[in-house]
């Protein structure tokens, strides 16, 4: 292998989940990719990928989550909402209720990762911090279709399962 590119670190990608709810149709999304720049903040690229200004205030925007590609990227993901542009053709959000998870204690990683999951783990994460952060519960109060979407979710972090005993340990016990 080149030592040259074994010291290079992997590329950084942004990626904007732009979010949108409505009562009728729930939870749509759309994603929009770019490379992180050297000496650029991640917020601002999330910001900028969403057509959205520094000092914007009328959207949320928060980093959600990063996953590793099979081509050598890290995606570092965030979540805008309201989608700027809801005109644009969105995906919509099936089951946000769904996680992907790994096969094996040390591989958390799934085998098959779908850009639905990531955007199920987003709205799961805002679901989590509409319940904790001060910052967010007071965004999402003049949001409240959104508000009442998210309540529907479990009050968890985001990759946290609530305690299920299964039937094995059942009789065990």
């Amino acid at each position: 292998m080149d030592p040259a590119r074994e010291a290079t670190p992997p590329p950084v990608m942004i990626e904007a989940l732009l979010l949108r709810h409505d009562a009728a149709h729930g939870f749509a999304y759309r994603s929009r990719t770019t490379p992180l720049e050297r000496h650029t903040n991640p917020d601002r690229t999330a910001r900028r990928l969403a057509g959205l200004v520094d000092d914007d205030d009328r959207h949320l925007v928060h980093s959600t989550s990063w996953r590793a590609t099979e081509d050598g990227h890290i995606v570092l993901t965030y979540l805008v909402h309201p989608d700027p542009d809801p005109a644009q053709p969105a995906h919509p959000l099936a089951d946000p209720h769904g996680i992907a998870r790994g096969s094996r204690p040390a591989h958390p990683a799934p085998a098959a990762l779908a850009l639905e999951h990531v955007a199920a783990h987003a709205v799961r994460h805002l679901a989590f911090l509409g319940r904790t952060d001060p910052t967010i519960t007071a965004y999402l109060a003049d949001r409240p279709h959104t508000q009442q979407a998210l309540s529907t979710l479990p009050p968890l972090p985001a990759g946290q399962f609530q305690e299920v005993v299964l039937a094995s340990s059942a009789r065990e016990a």
